[in-house]
């Protein structure tokens, strides 16, 4: 019984590589609303929140450092303390500004539209 247990494991491993792989969608490009979700329940939901300020905070991490690379050193002046916090805000005051007409764009040029009002340098 030991010894067929190798083999066993060795042949289930081998029909389970010959199935055919399926193909994985790529989502649609997110919308500014989509963003907006998780940045409003960070306040809004003292128990799940933090799953949403997460998800949110992480999206608006990796935008500002895109950016940051490019060339935001001369055009945003970000705040030293909290300041995916305060891009958070920034970002959700943005959008509830005109929603209507806002909600609908691609998240990343509403983030960048946010952080030109906000953050813009003088």
């Amino acid at each position: 019984m030991r010894k067929s247990f190798p083999a066993i494991l060795t042949t289930l491993s081998l029909s389970l590589a010959a199935l055919p792989a399926t193909a994985q969608t790529v989502p649609d490009l997110a919308v500014a609303k989509d963003l907006l979700l998780p940045c409003q329940e960070a306040d809004n939901d003292p128990r799940d929140g933090f799953l949403a300020e997460l998800e949110c905070l992480t999206y608006i991490r990796g935008f500002v450092a895109g950016v940051t690379l490019t060339d935001a050193r001369t055009r945003f002046c970000f705040p030293e303390a909290n300041r995916e916090d305060a891009v958070r805000r920034a970002y959700v005051r943005w959008v509830h500004a005109a929603f209507a007409k806002r909600g609908s764009l691609p998240v990343g040029a509403a983030l960048l539209a946010a952080l030109d009002e906000s953050f813009g340098c003088q």
